[in-house]
């Protein structure tokens, strides 16, 4: 009689190298995996009921999406970002999403408003009760929104790209001290100036918006940015 674990390996669908790819990079991204962590391609499968073929081209995916990294004599582990790394991703965020923010002043639609409006409200509450994980959960569904709004999908995918590698952070900004609260008083300002359709404003409070994490990341390394 075939084993429990047989029998559910048999009975377990089939998953393609694009669910694969999805499963590990949303393992990466919650910090199931953390930065440093060693994968290897039979643990991989093991765990997904899969051989290991579609495992390696997830891999391949994510080597290209610069979450996971391949080290001679080391093998491939989950990317770990240098502080030099993590100002250049911010600088280019600063340039993104001022342009989300411009493009969703003049686009955002009112169903759009009303979910920005209630996730904003979900961030202030969660930083208001110190809920770390709530907050971090609420920013990153507004960001999302706001990113929908601007009704680009090349815009979306390169802002999305730039905010998955960041999340190898984990929730170090949050943790600085008053970056929550000051990130409020940021979105509230740039909520105001998306439903007010003003483009030029919205464009500049986003970007100051980055240019403070940039400096209170900065401030938060113990050594110097080379």
């Amino acid at each position: 009689m075939p084993s429990a674990k047989a029998r559910t390996k048999r009975e377990t669908p089939t998953l393609s190298a694009e669910q694969v790819c999805d499963k590990i990079r949303s393992a990466i991204l919650a910090g199931e995996l953390r930065p440093g962590d060693k994968l290897t391609e039979q643990d991989l499968a093991e765990e997904y009921f899969v051989s290991r073929t579609p495992v390696r081209e997830a891999i391949r995916q994510l080597e290209v999406e610069r979450l996971v990294s391949r080290t001679r004599f080391v093998g491939v582990t989950v990317a770990q970002l240098k502080p030099s790394e993590i100002i250049e991703l911010l600088d280019i965020r600063e340039v993104l999403e001022g342009l989300v923010a411009r493009r969703a002043a003049n686009e955002i639609q009112p169903a759009q408003r009303t979910r920005l409006r209630k996730t904003f409200d979900q961030m202030a509450k969660s930083a208001k009760d110190g809920d770390v994980t709530r907050y971090l959960d609420a920013a990153l569904a507004f960001r999302r929104i706001l990113a929908e709004c601007s009704r680009s999908e090349t815009l979306i995918e390169y802002v999305m790209a730039i905010e998955n590698r960041l999340r190898l952070m984990g929730n170090r900004t949050a943790l600085i001290p008053g970056r929550m609260q000051a990130a409020i008083v940021e979105h509230k300002k740039l909520l105001q100036a998306i439903e007010a359709g003003d483009s030029e404003a919205a464009e500049q409070l986003n970007r100051e918006r980055i240019q403070h994490i940039r400096a209170d990341v900065e401030r938060s390394f113990s050594f110097s940015i080379l």
